[in-house]
């Protein structure tokens, strides 16, 4: 596929170029090949220790993408997310992305079940959709069912939770709580994709269902679940979620696939594992590995070269590929263990192209040429005293950006101020250098690995906004707000320092507005306390201060203590007042605390 997009490259013309990635940015991936069409129309299955795909032995290359779903905090993850990632893992030739979010999904609001018998219909869309996007990327997914451990979208803890029992080993033996846990697992594969219409027990895009994430089960309940998930789904295959081989496996007779995880990577216990796989007649893939060289073990190379050779083991998943964040830069984990790519410089660069050669290998191809990137979103320009700030959406497979600079208009002529010097690292960015007098417009170029060129963002004017920043030290830059609410200067460690910020006093409907002029931005940090459910702020915007509008900001959240929250309105017309609300009546007073505001006008 990247080679053909290469053809049409080097053959039409501009214009058509453009219309492409229009076509890549409203779509996700572009559409399969002929070869991935007549794949994804047919299940992978399993002959003895070898998995098929159309009568062929079938080996993949994967990257575990947890956050698919839910992020780590329960909350859904934007489809801009979920698209990035996907068009990652399909540049990296990866054709395999295991997801535990899709599937540990219980006990939380946002949960596919946030209670005993209350199932969310918006959770199952969420899995709709990356279901669709997965299959128009070509890639298959492997869905744990449940997890040993306790995170923000649930494990087997939740199911002895509902049912007041303490030991939550007894998810194993307690025959309540394995009914709740059948009824949960017959809700999902019953589930009918409202994209698709296809129920997902009957949609090959899902390679396998995983009894769960690092289990300890005993053998008899990996065998009831396995044959539980058989007699509703005998399409799909079935892995064993136990951390490590079970001694037992062979007895295990619905069970297609067992895994382990590396961490470090260690090629003799890998072997050791797929030999005792093979000698329990079932298939063995690697759920897990840390494909960092910086945490010891076995080199990335190293491991990567013993698994391409070792026919026995049908696959792997390195933990974990993570995506552009909404707004700029990347979201990011436990950092030796987040992968973004292309990355950064160093080991990071060079393991992400290692993968992408791995997964080559594994799929018997040739490596094709590095894609080309389509248009970053270039958001804002925000003029300082320092110099113009441009922050722009990162674009997938991009290793460098360039800047370009007009004094004309947004058609040009341009020039480089940053000759590829600026990653997806490096946003903001800000032009420090000497500023022409009037109005300037910039644009954004992407460049992929070998340096070409994709399609430049759309141009962005500057110098017609002026600049409010209110930290909220006192009320001088509020035009009006509500009784209950104190300016506040303690907790500044947990919100990130923001300080000072505003707290309410009593758990009311409490707000502020601001009052400005030709607003055409405005900007918001807002924090919500971990052990409380996020109730989001609502925003409305007005021209007289009376008539009001419900606004639907850009929101997106950073993984720290007390979460912060960025509400974000651009291209604002006709705006002068705007009102931000609390809306969390249930919870403590002082959840959530609001932030430094910008203004922009």
């Amino acid at each position: 596929m990247a080679m053909e997009k290469e053809r049409h490259r080097r053959t039409c013309s501009a214009l058509f170029l453009i219309a492409l990635f229009i076509l890549l940015i409203l779509n996700g991936c572009l559409p399969a090949s002929v070869d991935g069409a007549k794949a994804k129309a047919v299940f992978v299955t399993r002959s003895g220790s070898s998995l098929l795909l159309n009568g062929q032995n079938f080996r993949f290359a994967g990257a575990n993408i947890h956050w698919l779903a839910l992020d780590d905090y329960g909350n859904y993850s934007s489809q801009f997310r979920i698209n990035d990632a996907l068009d990652v893992a399909r540049e990296m030739g990866l054709t395999t992305v295991r997801s535990l979010s899709m599937g540990i999904s219980t006990g939380c609001s946002n949960c596919i079940e946030s209670k005993l018998g209350n199932f969310n219909a918006k959770a199952l869309e969420q899995d709709d959709y990356i279901i669709k996007e997965a299959e128009a990327c070509g890639l298959r997914l492997i869905i744990p069912l449940t997890d040993n451990y306790h995170y923000a979208t649930g494990g087997k803890h939740t199911f002895t939770d509902w049912r007041g029992i303490s030991d939550e080993n007894q998810f194993y033996t307690d025959q309540q709580v394995i009914n709740d846990f059948e009824t949960y697992i017959r809700t999902l594969l019953n589930h009918v994709n409202i994209y698709t219409g296809v129920a997902y027990k009957n949609d090959p895009t899902i390679m396998a269902w995983e009894t769960g994430n690092e289990l300890q089960p005993p053998t008899a309940w990996t065998q009831n679940i396995s044959s539980y998930i058989k007699s509703l789904d005998p399409n799909h295959l079935v892995i064993d979620g136990r951390y490590g081989i079970d001694p037992n496996a062979a007895s295990l007779t619905q069970v297609d696939i067992l895994s382990d995880h590396y961490y470090p990577k260690s090629i003799s216990r890998m072997n050791t594992d797929a030999q005792e796989a093979k000698q329990a007649g079932k298939a063995f893939v690697i759920g897990e590995f840390d494909w960092n060289d910086a945490n010891g073990g076995d080199s990335l190379q190293n491991f990567l070269a013993s698994v391409q050779s070792t026919p026995a083991v049908a696959g792997d998943a390195f933990w974990e590929l993570w995506p552009h964040d909404d707004q700029y830069g990347y979201r990011s984990s436990v950092a030796q263990y987040t992968l973004h790519y292309p990355g950064n410089s160093g080991n990071e660069r060079n393991s992400g192209v290692l993968l992408r050669l791995y997964a080559y290998k594994m799929r018997n191809q040739a490596v094709p040429a590095f894609s080309i990137p389509a248009a970053p979103l270039l958001e804002t320009v925000v003029t300082g005293v320092s110099g113009n700030t441009l922050i722009w959406r990162g674009s997938a497979n991009t290793a460098t950006y360039s800047i370009e600079r007009s004094t004309v208009g947004m058609q040009g002529p341009w020039s480089v101020i940053c000759n590829k010097c600026a990653t997806d690292y490096d946003t903001p960015w800000t032009d420090t250098q000497y500023l022409p007098t009037g109005t300037l417009w910039y644009r954004v170029i992407p460049y992929n690995l070998d340096g070409v060129a994709g399609v430049p963002s759309q141009a962005y004017q500057a110098g017609a906004n002026q600049e409010i920043i209110d930290t909220l030290a006192n009320w001088s830059h509020v035009y009006q707000h509500s009784t209950n609410l104190s300016l506040n200067t303690t907790n500044i460690k947990a919100i990130n320092g923001d300080s000072p910020h505003v707290l309410r006093t009593t758990s009311t409907r409490e707000f502020i507005i601001w009052k400005q002029s030709h607003i055409t931005a405005f900007q918001v940090s807002a924090y919500f306390w971990s052990q409380e459910p996020v109730s989001p702020f609502s925003i409305y915007t007005s021209s007289d201060g009376v008539t009001w509008s419900v606004a639907k900001p850009q929101i997106i959240s950073i993984n720290r203590d007390w979460e912060p929250y960025v509400y974000t309105l651009q291209r604002l017309s006709d705006v002068n007042y705007v009102k931000v609300q609390w809306n969390n009546t249930t919870g403590h007073a002082w959840n959530p605390a609001l932030g430094t505001v910008s203004i922009l006008y």
